[in-house]
């Protein structure tokens, strides 16, 4: 079993020993160090460094025997590596600039003209509404039927009547017309399969089920396949409006150094 592992040494060879050997390679205590976080519990330390031992024996046992059977030609990877640290290195200076330079004030007037752009891009997977309902148990069919007839008159006064009935019941309404719902999201919770064609005033139904009336109060639809409403997609804008940005600036830069060096002589075609 390990020790727990020292939080400090002295810098001597005797404060950094070997943990474990695998053919002409050691692990070292200090290799540990970096992988284990500091002000781990002794018993996690313990498990940690059990578990990190065991997988570099067995990825030394493999490396050894691969080193043992590839040809020089084969273990070559000077070129890759050569690509894969130029990647890092232009990676990691671009991401600088960008933190640096990378204006990120999108304006609403920035999104808007985008959105009307390209609001095809933006199309809907299902249909969407904003909705209220409530549910009203048919036990008295003749009182439902008289809050029917109000709630679908649309008036505004015989509608208060249909509150102060749903109060007395101890029913509440559920608001959703402050946000979007898809309606497989709606189906969930009330029993509509397909909604009718609406006009811009809205729709109001009531539908019938297992004893029950729902009744639904739609405030505005958009049918699958049209546009999102933008207050959907304004983050989405944003976030495209920002990779362009990014994209833009990182070219300019591109251009401006190639530019520079051909100037500067620095760079030549023969």
């Amino acid at each position: 079993m390990l020790a727990v592992l020292p939080a400090c040494g002295s810098g001597t060879a005797d404060d950094d020993p070997v943990i474990a050997r695998a053919f002409d390679r050691s692990l070292h205590w200090s290799d540990l160090r970096q992988i284990i976080p500091i002000g781990t519990a002794a018993e996690d330390s313990a498990a940690m460094a059990q578990a990190y031992i065991g997988t570099w024996l067995r990825q030394q046992v493999e490396l050894h025997q691969a080193e043992l059977n590839l040809s020089p030609e084969q273990k070559s990877f000077e070129n890759e590596l050569e690509d894969y640290r130029n990647s890092l290195v232009l990676y990691a200076y671009e991401e600088e600039l960008v933190t640096q330079r990378l204006d990120t004030a999108i304006s609403a007037v920035d999104i808007e003209a985008y959105y009307q752009a390209h609001s095809s891009d933006f199309d809907l997977p299902d249909d969407i509404l904003r909705v209220r309902w409530f549910k009203v148990p048919e036990d008295d069919k003749r009182a439902v039927k008289r809050m029917e007839e109000r709630f679908l008159s649309g008036d505004a006064e015989r509608m208060r009547e249909v509150e102060i009935a749903l109060v007395e019941r101890g029913i509440t309404i559920t608001d959703r017309t402050a946000l979007w719902t898809a309606l497989a999201d709606l189906r969930n919770e009330v029993p509509v399969e397909a909604l009718p064609a609406m006009g811009p005033e809205g729709r109001r139904l009531v539908l019938r089920h297992e004893g029950a009336a729902w009744f639904l109060d739609i405030l505005e639809l958009r049918a699958r396949q049209s546009p999102a409403p933008i207050e959907l997609v304004r983050q989405d804008i944003r976030t495209i409006l920002l990779n362009q940005r990014k994209l833009d600036l990182i070219g300019k830069m591109r251009e401006d150094l190639f530019h520079e060096a051909i100037a500067n002589k620095s760079v030549e075609q023969y």
